[in-house]
C-alpha cells in the first residue's frame, strides 16, 4: 500500500490547469476556429490584391474541304489538318470600388478579435470546470479522511461497550448500537471511496487523460487574499469575453453596412495580359499565323439598378445592427447581475466558513467531553454518538464551505475576465 501511494503522481491545481491548456479537446478545438479566423484574415480575401490566371489550350481538327474561288479555281481536300495553339497570361485588379475593400479587411479583423476571444472564453470556462473537478477530488479526498476518523471513533467505542458489557457494567444492546453504528460508517467511507474515484475520472477526463490515471492532490488551496467589488465591476465591463464578443459583433454588423453602401459606387478595374496564338493548316487561305504580344487597359463599372437589392439588403443589415446593439445591453445587463450575484454567494462563503471554522472547535470540545462522561458511565452511548454525529456534520459542512467559497472565487474572476492571469 506504501509503494502504491508513493508512486502516485500528486497534481497541483497550478499542474491541472496547464495541462487542461495543453490537451483538454474543447480547448483544442477553439484554438483551432481561432486559427481560422486569422487566416481569413488577408488582404486577398478583402479584394486588395490582384488577380492573375494563365490559360493554355490547343485544339485539333481533320476536316474535308472543297472551296471554290471567284477566279473559277478550286481547292479541295480530304483529311486536312489544322491545329490551334493559345496561351495566356491575365491579370485584373481593382482599385477602387467604393472603399468596399477596406470595409471587408477590418470586418474579417473583427472576425479574427471574436475568434481570439471565443477561445479565451472557452479556456476560461474549461478552467472553471478544472478548478471545481479538482476542488470535488479535494473535497472527496478530506472527506474520506474524515469518515476514516469518524471508523477509528467507532471502532473505540465499539471495543469500549464491548469491555463493559465483559465487565457487566453495560447491557448488550450497548455494543449491538455500537456495532450498528460503526457498520454505518463503514459503509459511509466505502460510499465515499467511490465518490473520490468518480472525481478523479471527470477531472483525468477534462485534463485529456486515461480517466482511470491514478494521481493525488494537494489539499491546500489558498484564497485570494483581497477581491474588491468595484475592480471586478470595472474589469467585467472592459474585459468579460461574452460582453467583447457582443461589441464586436456590433462592429461587424457595422462594417457589413458599409460594404453594402460600396456597391452603390463606381468600381474601377485595370486589366492587362499577354497572349500567344499559332495556328496552322492544310487547307484554306492560311498555311500558318502566329502572334504575340500583351495588352493592357482600365474599366469603369456602375450599378445603376438591381432591383432595389442594395436597398433592401442595407435595411436588413441596419436592423441586424440595432439588434446587435441591444443584443450588447442585454449582455451587460445580465453580466452586471452574475457578478452581484457571485459577489452576495461569495461574501456569503466567506462568512460562513469564518463561523464554521470556530463552530468546529465547539464540535470537537463538545465531543472529547461527551467522550470521556461515557467513559465514567455520565452519559449513554447514544447521546456518545449524537456528538459524534454533530462533529462529522460540522466537518463536513466547514470542508463544503470551502469548496463553495473556491468555486465563487473563480466563478468573479472568470465574469470579470482575471481567471487567466
Amino acid at each position: 500500500m506504501f509503494s502504491n501511494a508513493k508512486a502516485q503522481q500528486i497534481i497541483s491545481l497550478d499542474d491541472a490547469l496547464k495541462l487542461a491548456l495543453e490537451n483538454n479537446y474543447s480547448i483544442q478545438v477553439a484554438r483551432n476556429d481561432a486559427a481560422l479566423t486569422k487566416n481569413n484574415n488577408r488582404l486577398g480575401a478583402a479584394g486588395m490584391l490582384p488577380n492573375v490566371f494563365g490559360a493554355v489550350g490547343q485544339d485539333n481538327q481533320v476536316q474535308d474541304t472543297k472551296q471554290k474561288f471567284l477566279s473559277g479555281s478550286e481547292n479541295n481536300k480530304d483529311g486536312a489538318k489544322s491545329s490551334n495553339i493559345n496561351a495566356g497570361v491575365e491579370l485584373g485588379w481593382t482599385i477602387f470600388d467604393g472603399m468596399k475593400m477596406f470595409a471587408t479587411k477590418n470586418r474579417l479583423k473583427e472576425l479574427q478579435d471574436i475568434g481570439e476571444l471565443r477561445m479565451r472564453s472557452q479556456i476560461e470556462l474549461t478552467f472553471s470546470k478544472v478548478i471545481k473537478a479538482y476542488m470535488d477530488v479535494v473535497l472527496a479526498k478530506q472527506q474520506l479522511a474524515l469518515f476514516t476518523e469518524t471508523v477509528l471513533r467507532s471502532q473505540k467505542r465499539y471495543e469500549f461497550a464491548d469491555e463493559k458489557l465483559k465487565a457487566g457494567k453495560s447491557p448488550k444492546t450497548e455494543l449491538l448500537q455500537a456495532q450498528v453504528d460503526l457498520n454505518t460508517d463503514k459503509s459511509s467511507k466505502i460510499r465515499q471511496e467511490t465518490t473520490l474515484k468518480n472525481s478523479k475520472a471527470v477531472l483525468n477526463q477534462l485534463l485529456a487523460r486515461e480517466v482511470n490515471t491514478e494521481f493525488d492532490v494537494s489539499e491546500t488551496i489558498q484564497l485570494k487574499s483581497e477581491i474588491k467589488l468595484e475592480y471586478i465591476q470595472q474589469k467585467a465591463v472592459s474585459q468579460n469575453a461574452g460582453l467583447q464578443i457582443a461589441k464586436k459583433n456590433q462592429n461587424v454588423n457595422l462594417l457589413t453596412i458599409k460594404e453594402v453602401q460600396a456597391e452603390r459606387m463606381p468600381s474601377i478595374q485595370l486589366k492587362s495580359g499577354y497572349n500567344f496564338s499559332r495556328s496552322q493548316s492544310e487547307a484554306g487561305f492560311l498555311q500558318s499565323s502566329q502572334s504575340l504580344g500583351f495588352h493592357y487597359g482600365a474599366g469603369i463599372s456602375v450599378n445603376l439598378f438591381n432591383g432595389y437589392d442594395v436597398n433592401r439588403r442595407l435595411i436588413n443589415n441596419r436592423l441586424v445592427f440595432r439588434s446587435s446593439e441591444w443584443m450588447y445591453k442585454d449582455s451587460l445587463s445580465k453580466v452586471q447581475s452574475a457578478v452581484a450575484q457571485a459577489w452576495n454567494n461569495y461574501q456569503g462563503s466567506l462568512q460562513l466558513l469564518s463561523f464554521e471554522k470556530q463552530n468546529i472547535q465547539v464540535a470537537e470540545e463538545n465531543y472529547s467531553i461527551a467522550e470521556e462522561q461515557y467513559k465514567v458511565g455520565v452519559i449513554t452511548s447514544i447521546e456518545l454518538r449524537n456528538a459524534q454525529i454533530n462533529l462529522i456534520n460540522s466537518k463536513t459542512r466547514l470542508l463544503s464551505v470551502q469548496n463553495e467559497a473556491k468555486m465563487n472565487e473563480t466563478e468573479l474572476l472568470r465574469l470579470s475576465g482575471e481567471l487567466l492571469k
